[in-house]
């Protein structure tokens, strides 16, 4: 039994839930479990743990429906994160579910899905009571399964949300509220209903209603045969909980014997009744299967939608001139006085009656039933308010006719020179607004890309009347947005610049905003870190949406320096007041805020003289690096003398560069064919390989001889050709190693240890692919190492000592270190009056 506050509580949380955009659109199962987590979790976190198997039982399907379809589905659209937990042997235990949108609402405060205690509580009680699958604990009386509880296989998860959904939407009678509006021809306003709750076509939701009617969990009740008015739809088992059964059971269908005594009459096309009742503590207006909330329900900013006025159950048709086309309400059958039959298009909205609501209704025309005061009832002809006399000169010309524009067929007014008052489209002060009187302005529409940024702020925005404020507005909005993405990441940056507007627009504590631009400019978008964290905006973390650590621990140390000098000031001070010692410990705290302030000018000071002085010694070296590097360019080459050569000339630097090419491949060649432990054979190998290589090298250089080329194009093709040798004697090298023995051990290795946790990846192909990427990282390690240690025995069987880094000369290291003054050394003997008192 839920009470009218509670019950909207819930239902906000759930549409918050349901219209998240990780949920919005999915499956009846995903949307069910989402709700299911949001039930069960604890106050406080998004996380808990849950087993594939229970939350298959609360669903209503098996345990491989939920890991094959369900938990991908809410993974792939961002709406869960799951992890494996295991025991204390290491087996699998469960999944551990974290509910992403929650996650998100935690983090801002007052969001809808944060419930305290009692309602956590209160909606997992109301939720078992649905549609729990129920328990039967060893030593303990077993628990019953909720009203759809034993229901499984294909539409539980689409009953149990719309069961869900209706029992929120019900009266403490069980009556449900049906949503007004234009329903499909051939439909029910209850099937229309569903289908608005699940966001369904009207064709599927009649299939959901029929299947809650055969479980016997809703009654539906038509006052015609057609059922094209008066439905009813209640679900007996909310008004047993509220112990009114007797009045849900009682029938209220216009037409039927005993009528309510001073009941208003119903509508004699529909018969709807306009009688008013109280529900809870606020008036309501209200007929047999429609509600009204209140008269100025569309003075407060609800758009027409929201308050269930016309709206379409599913989408127009278009007839063969491309024009929409709307179905009607049903059919009603022609017997009786005051009924109808239409061919085309009925449109009879949700009515409204007569009533006298003094001092609640803002708006004086335009709603169902009621007109203008004074009006007798009849149209006006087409041009009555044409020749009405303007209101600006009324008062001065109160029996003078004076036209505000020409009529038809007559001809303008001609002004006097120099008037100022200008005819046609342009402006005159006659058209001008007069003090008093309310100017309508067409609020600013916001940019598609900025929508989900200043939806918090809207209202604010829609004040903004000149285009070139709002581009500007724009402008910083987006350089704002793209500050947060550089810190936060794309996918979240719009989400925290909204909480942001919005957080700052709740500290206005319903005051309103006077000056739209430049509240949203320097005070909406603006972030105020109070640490040197760059994720810190007015001491929350912009990336969780938690306190900021950095600004708890300067608050702390705050309060322990405060503390720890309360504590001397006592004991210097024994038996004094505490008025006294509140004076001494102040005068304490501003001396040592002072002297902070002073360290921090004189360690500025510091930096800024390291720094300079470090750009000093930068200029100096790259001074001294120009000379060395004109000095080096002036060198000749020292293999041919050349002069101004740089120290080497481009053949002589050629030659070199081929020379060593041709020891690696020809090392490559030896690594490949001969016993490394063997010198003789390694020498043997060496000069038949050099010999074979160069051979090539000169097979390949004679077409490019005969044609009498300079020596530096000769050094050129022999490089290129000898780079592409090398090239493949590495590759083929290393194909060999990677099918040794020793590769193969290790890759096998590798394999099997990625498998033994295979129950960490989501599916057993990913588990098997990522092995197998194990595998083969694991078996080029190898090869380069096989590689690395074939070179090693090649230089040692040569007699070439290994190469090894050059040592740190650790003693002249130190003491250079010891000889340069400490930080505390530096700023040991500061100047008070480095800061001044102010």
């Amino acid at each position: 039994m839920l009470s009218d506050t509670m019950r909207a509580r819930f239902q906000s949380a759930l549409d918050a839930l349901l219209g998240d955009p990780g949920v919005r659109g999915r499956p009846d199962a995903e949307r069910l479990a989402v709700v299911v987590l949001l039930v069960k979790a604890s106050v406080g976190s998004s996380k808990l743990a849950l087993r594939a198997g229970e939350m298959a039982r609360w669903l209503g399907f098996n345990k491989s429906y939920v890991l094959r379809s369900v938990l991908p589905g809410l993974r792939g659209a961002g709406a869960v994160s799951t992890e494996v937990t295991q025991d204390s042997q290491g087996y699998v235990d469960g999944l551990e579910w974290e509910l992403l949108p929650l996650t998100a609402a935690l983090g801002v405060r007052g969001g809808p899905l944060v419930l305290d205690k009692a309602e956590a509580a209160t909606l997992l009680r109301f939720c078992e009571r649905l549609f729990a699958p129920g328990w039967a604990p060893v030593d303990k009386a077993p628990t019953p399964p909720g009203l759809l509880g034993g229901r499984r296989g294909r539409g539980a998860a689409t009953a149990r949300l719309a069961l869900l959904q209706l029992a929120l939407k019900a009266r403490p009678n069980g009556r449900v509220r049906l949503d007004g509006g234009a329903v499909k021809s051939g439909h029910r306003r209850a099937a229309a209903t569903i289908g608005h709750l699940l966001g369904c076509g009207v064709e599927d939701a009649e299939l959901v209603l029929d299947d809650l009617i055969a479980e016997g969990l809703v009654e539906f009740k038509a006052s015609s045969p057609g059922g094209c008015s008066g439905e009813r739809l209640s679900i007996p088992a909310v008004a047993d909980a509220h112990g009114r059964g007797a009045e849900a059971e009682s029938p209220a269908v216009p037409g039927d014997a005993g009528e309510v005594p001073g009941s208003e009459p119903g509508c004699a096309r529909c018969g709807m009744s306009g009688a008013e009742t109280e529900v809870g503590s606020e008036l309501v207006l209200e007929g047999d299967g429609w509600v009204q909330e209140a008269f100025d329900v569309v003075d407060v900013g609800v758009s027409v939608d929201e308050v269930g006025a016309l709206r379409d159950q599913s989408l127009p048709a278009l007839d063969s001139k491309g024009l929409e086309t709307f179905p009607d309400l049903g059919e009603c059958s022609p017997s009786g006085e005051g009924s109808e039959v239409s061919s085309g298009v009925v449109h009879h909205a949700s009515h409204a009656p007569l009533a006298d609501v003094d001092g609640s209704l803002s708006l004086s025309v335009g709603f169902s039933g009621e007109a203008a005061p004074g009006s007798c009832g009849l149209p006006e002809r087409a041009g009555a308010r044409e020749d009405r006399t303007d209101r600006s000169e009324e008062a001065s010309a109160a029996g003078e006719r004076v036209l505000g524009g020409p009529l038809r067929g007559e001809k303008r007014k001609e002004t006097a020179p120099g008037s100022a008052e200008v005819t046609g489209r342009h402006f005159s002060k006659r058209s001008a607004p007069q003090a008093g009187q309310v100017m309508f302005v067409k609020p600013a529409s916001v940019p598609e890309d900025l929508a989900l940024v200043l939806a918090p702020v809207r209202s604010v925005w829609e004040r903004i009347t000149r285009s070139a404020a709002r581009r500007h507005v724009a402008a910083a909005v987006r350089v704002q947005l793209g500050v947060v993405r550089g810190v936060l990441g794309p996918q979240e940056a719009e989400r925290v610049l909204a909480d942001r507007l919005g957080r700052r627009l709740g500290e206005q504590m319903g005051r309103p905003v006077t000056d739209p631009v430049g509240w949203i400019l320097g005070r909406g978008l603006v972030q105020r870190a109070w640490c040197w964290s760059e994720l810190c905006d007015e001491g929350w973390r912009m990336d969780t949406g938690a306190g900021c650590p950095s600004c708890q621990s300067l608050i702390g140390d705050r309060r322990g320096q405060r503390a720890s000098m309360w504590a001397q000031a006592a004991r210097d001070m024994a038996g004094a007041t505490p008025q006294v010692l509140q004076a001494e410990v102040e005068q304490r705290l501003n001396t040592a805020v002072r002297r902070e302030a002073e360290l921090r000018v004189v360690r500025h000071e510091e930096a800024l003289a390291e720094q300079q002085a470090r750009a000093r010694a930068l200029e100096q070296r790259r001074a001294e690096q120009a000379v060395a590097e004109e000095e080096r360019r002036r060198q000749p080459c020292a293999d041919c003398g050349t002069p101004d050569a740089g120290g080497r000339c481009l053949p002589c630097t050629q030659r070199r560069t081929v020379e060593r090419l041709l020891a690696e491949t020809v090392d490559l060649a030896v690594m490949a064919r001969s016993d490394l432990t063997d010198p003789a054979e390694v020498a043997e190998v060496t000069a038949r390989c050099t010999a074979n290589t160069q051979v090539l090298l000169e097979q390949h250089l004679a077409p490019l001889r005969s044609e009498s080329p300079e020596e530096v194009v000769l050094l050129f093709a022999a490089r290129w050709r000898l780079d592409e040798l090398r090239n493949q004697r590495l590759q083929g090298l290393r194909d060999r190693l990677m099918r040794s023995g020793q590769a193969t051990a290790e890759a096998d290795q590798a394999y099997a240890a990625t498998m033994r946790s295979q129950h960490r990846y989501p599916t057993p192909p990913a588990a098997v692919a990522a092995a197998e990427r194990a595998a083969e990282e694991a078996r080029l390690r190898t090869a380069e190492f096989l590689l690395a240690d074939r070179t090693r025995q090649l230089r040692a069987a040569r007699g070439l000592q290994p190469e090894r880094p050059v040592p740190t000369d650790w003693a002249r290291r130190c003491a250079e270190l010891a000889a340069q003054p400490l930080t505390e050394e530096r700023t040991a003997d500061v100047p008070r009056a480095a800061v001044s008192a102010a």
